[in-house]
């Protein structure tokens, strides 16, 4: 069972993860919405590992290196490593840019949630 600290920050890793589910299938679908909040609930499931493992971090949205900070020895590090590649998405779609980012898929936004959830359950 998680901390009480790490268990605020899954509660909203679940929320975010609630307006994944929200965003692919309710009534106004949007991918971009959906990978936001992926990326949303990956940057805060890392955290409630790094609090569960009493270890500091700043203040950063770059999910790769909050991983960074864990240990090589760490048991979920592996895991959480794949996620790092959403960061992108908390700023994708979010505000008017030159670049164009190609959306993800519904099937490639379901994995990272699965992902995620699997990750999470294991706290």
């Amino acid at each position: 069972m998680a901390s009480e600290p790490a268990t605020a920050w899954l509660a909203v890793v679940d929320d975010d993860l609630r307006q994944v589910v929200n965003n692919l299938h309710g009534p106004l679908p949007s991918l971009a919405g959906a990978a936001y909040h992926c990326q949303q609930a990956a940057e805060k499931l890392v955290k409630a590992v790094l609090v569960e493992t009493r270890i500091a971090f700043p203040k950063t949205h770059d999910i790769g290196a909050l991983i960074g900070l864990l240990p090589a020895s760490h048991p979920l590090k592996t895991k959480l490593a794949d996620l790092a590649k959403l960061t992108p998405y908390g700023v994708a779609y979010r505000y008017p840019a030159e670049d164009i980012w190609e959306l993800p898929s519904t099937a490639t936004i379901e994995t990272w949630k699965v992902v995620i959830e699997e990750i999470r359950q294991s706290l």
